[in-house]
This record gives C-alpha cells, structure tokens and sequence, in this order.
C-alpha cells in the first residue's frame, strides 16, 4: 500500500503512559518516512511548512489539456481524488534526488511549469497535516470542560438526535463502552475499506469528548449524548495528508455528516484540502478544526480555512493555555487543559480512559455544540453564528487574536441559558 501524502498534525497534550508511543507514532520528524513498500521524502520550506517531496495535487480544467503539461513537465497522475478535477501528480526523476535543496528547487519549477499552462487552474504542493502532540503526565479532575462550556444545562433543550459527527483522525475504538454503540459508519482512507481502528488513541480521545455514550453509567460523557459517530481513519502509515484530508471530507459528505472534527493541523495552503472544505460547507456540514500547539500566531491549515471553525484551547480556569496557537484567524476558544493544571478526560483504546491536553481536545467541544445545534435542525451558518456569538467573551474586549469570539457556551447556544 502506497503510503500517504502532504501530512497535517493531531493536537493533544498527553498522559504519560501514551507519551512515549504517541511522539513516536505521530510526531514525524524531517527526512524519509518509512513503513510502506517504498520510501516516501518530507522535504521542508523555510517557512517550516513541510511536503510530500516530488508531488504536487493538480487543479485541472481539462484532461486533454492535463495529459499535454503533463507530457511536457515528466509528471505522471497517481491518483485520481474525489474531489472535482483534482489529480495527484507524481515526478520519479524528482524523487530519485538525493538533495533535499535541489528537490525543491525542480519540483518549483515543474509546478511554474504547470501554472503557466491554460489548463491547470492550481497546482499545489501535498502538504505534510500531522498531530499536534504534546506530553501531559498530571491527572486533575474529570471532565471540567463539560461544566466549563455548561453542556449538562444545554441537555435540557438539546441532545443532538439524528446528527452525525465525522471525526477524521487516528480512527476511533469500535469496541469502547463508552463508543461501540455511537459509530454510525467507519472508513480508511489508506485501505478504502471500513478498518477504521484506532492504535494510537489520539481519534478515540477525541470522538468521546465529542459524542461519548451518556448516561449509561459507563465512563464518561459526551458533549452531544444524542449525536453518531462516523469514524474515519487518516493516518494508515503513521501520518496525514492532504490527499488523505480529500478523500476523508469527501466520504464523510457521502455519509451525511452534519460535523466534520479535525483535530490537525500543519502549515501551507492546499488549494484541493480548501476546496474540499468549501465542498463540505456548502452541502451543510459544519467544520471544525483545532487551531495547533505551537504557540505561534502562522496560520495552522485547515483551521484557517474561511468555512472553518478554528478553535484555540482554554485552561481550567478559563485562561488561554499558553501552548495554543493564536491569531485573527482564530474564532472561539474550548477547553484544552494543560500539564500541571489538568487534562480532558475522555476515552481511550482499547477500553481505557485518560487524559490529553492540547487544542485536540478543545476542537471536540465545539463539534459536539454544534452536533447539538443540527439536532435542533438549524443550519451550518446558524450554528456557526450561534457558537460565536454565544461565546463568553474572554481576554481583550470583543474578538481577539486569542480566544476568537470567546470561550464557547453550549447551553447559551442552544438556548438553555
């Protein structure tokens, strides 16, 4: 099995007992990313954003027009995404390069190349999406995030019936308690088939936060009781692409989400991931994406997409946690804890429960907000206009780089107070 493309990051701070697998797993660092049939190169811009070296996804207005850049550029179509008009485009030569510096230096020039052709609409490169990890070794408390957003007071008004929450990340546990009957549907983007298991937990962690079995006196609660799970497995080789983001937007549109979680992250722009996100929002499907952990205001992609709710990450007492990342890109704020002043509790695999800080774990907050907003039958813009301005306003006056419009309010949004 061909491995992934352009990689984005899960953003978590975790218990000890998971720290050492996780930054193994899914922390990568540069250079060759093994564990398929052939070796796939992560190159890095000056930036920091990091790519896929010697591929580039391929937005196309013609296939005759396509095949002749092609032909004249020496790049070979890989795959075609489930997304309209979009190719990912292989260079061999380029991959055979030893030179990192001289790796980058053609595939700019294949993708000039391709620019300049009438038609190719956009090219870009295959971004590297990766989980944004974090150690945590401190256990404080249980779920004080639900309390912090005032979820138990929003379950008078709203359970989220017949709502959907996509979570497309590690996988998730199918035979959790606390999740084994909330999973509606399961894919892998790596395998094409429903082997949509989580090794690694990061995708468990989230998916009970968002919608956890509740009041079956096991475990832990969700943030929307009510609302289904559809699990989709990102991550077959070890870390996230792009191409792996298309396909996983595009089958949970098929699959009717209301929700799409991605608690991930990484830098660059990606014409094909924006596009599938627009996609997404313009069939109805809300968006929501953590922010990132690296404490810097650099646009983290996708949750700088204009259709995405961009979450950064609060503390226990409803300060921002130092880690997450901040800027005018930023739209509300949710719970994230931090070492040292605790953790979100939540589900774990096999059958386990722990706890993970990092805006990871805020994203979930919100998606189960607005799995409780759709159950309600309102729209994606009403839900997202509801989740802003229902927000507590935190920090600065008004929206700031920070907190967004605020620390969100599950029970102000569905109307319980």
């Amino acid at each position: 099995m061909r491995a992934p493309h352009a990689v984005r990051r899960l953003a978590v701070l975790v218990c000890p007992a998971l720290a050492a697998s996780l930054l193994v797993l899914l922390l990568l660092t540069p250079g060759t990313v093994r564990g398929a049939p052939e070796e796939v190169e992560i190159d890095t811009l000056p930036g920091g954003a990091r790519y896929v070296a010697g591929e580039l996804l391929v937005v196309y207005e013609s296939v005759p027009g396509l095949e002749r850049a092609l032909e004249a550029t020496g790049g070979r179509v890989e795959e075609e995404l489930p997304a309209a008009d979009v190719r990912l485009v292989v260079f061999p030569d380029i991959k055979e390069r030893r030179s990192e510096k001289l790796r980058e230096r053609l595939l700019e020039e294949k993708k000039a190349a391709l620019q300049r052709n009438p038609a190719v609409e956009a090219v870009s490169l295959n971004y590297v999406r990766e989980p944004l990890v974090r150690p945590n070794d401190r256990h404080f408390g249980r779920q004080w995030g639900l309390r912090k957003i005032r979820a138990p007071l929003a379950w008078n008004r709203a359970r989220g019936a017949g709502a959907r929450i996509a979570v497309l990340d590690s996988g998730v546990a199918s035979r959790h308690p606390d999740l084994k009957k909330k999973i509606a549907g399961r894919y892998n983007t790596d395998t094409r088939t429903r082997a949509a298991d989580d090794q690694y937990g990061h995708g468990t962690h989230v998916a009970g936060i968002a919608a956890a079995s509740t009041d079956n006196r096991v475990g832990v609660a969700g943030t929307c009781p009510r609302c289904r799970i559809l699990a989709v497995k990102l991550d077959g080789d070890g870390f996230i692409t792009t191409a792996d983001l298309v396909r996983g937007i595009n089958w949970a549109i098929g699959r009717r989400a209301a929700v799409i979680n991605l608690s991930l992250g990484g830098g660059g722009f990606s014409r094909p991931e924006a596009d599938a996100v627009a996609k997404a929002w313009r069939r109805g499907i809300v968006v929501v994406a953590a922010a990132g952990n690296e404490r810097t205001s650099k646009r983290t992609y996708p949750a700088a997409y204009r259709q995405v709710i961009a979450v950064a990450a609060t503390t226990r007492s409803d300060t921002r946690a130092r880690y997450s990342n901040y800027g005018n890109w930023v739209d509300v704020a949710a719970p994230g804890g931090t070492p040292g002043t605790g953790g979100i509790y939540s589900t774990l695999p096999p059958r386990r429960y722990g706890y993970l800080s990092g805006t990871s774990m805020a994203a979930p907050f919100v998606s189960g907000i607005a799995g409780l907003l759709a159950g309600q039958g309102r729209s994606n813009v009403e839900i997202r206009r509801r989740i802003q301005s229902t927000a507590r306003d935190l920090g600065p006056r008004g929206k700031d780089p920070y907190y967004g419009h605020g620390r969100v309010d599950a029970a102000a949004a569905v109307g319980a107070g």
